[in-house]
């Protein structure tokens, strides 16, 4: 609960869909993505009203190969928190502030 309650972009991780997708398929790579410039559109009409888009977007990709990925859940579960908290970070240090 404190790891998640430092994050100020992200929600917390839902670990059982990637726990259970690591498990079905351990030789997969893991990619995480994160973005900003789209922050404030919280609708499909928000998008609508935004369009054309003119606003820059920032997207940073984060690759983890099948061998670095954790094994076990505890360790996986922290693994998760953790690169959700890198994504925090990189948030805050590429979002546009409106």
């Amino acid at each position: 609960a404190a790891a998640a309650e430092r994050m100020r972009h992200v929600l917390p991780p839902r670990p059982g869909g990637v726990l259970a997708a690591l498990d079905a398929a351990p030789q997969a790579d893991v990619v995480f993505v994160a973005h900003t410039g789209l922050d404030h559109l919280l609708t499909l009409a928000d998008l609508w009203r935004e369009l054309p888009q003119d606003k820059t977007l920032r997207l940073r990709w984060w690759f983890v190969a099948a061998a670095d990925v954790p094994v076990g859940r505890e360790q996986r579960i922290g693994w998760l928190y953790e690169r959700w908290a890198d994504i925090d970070t990189w948030i805050e240090a590429n979002r546009e502030v409106l």
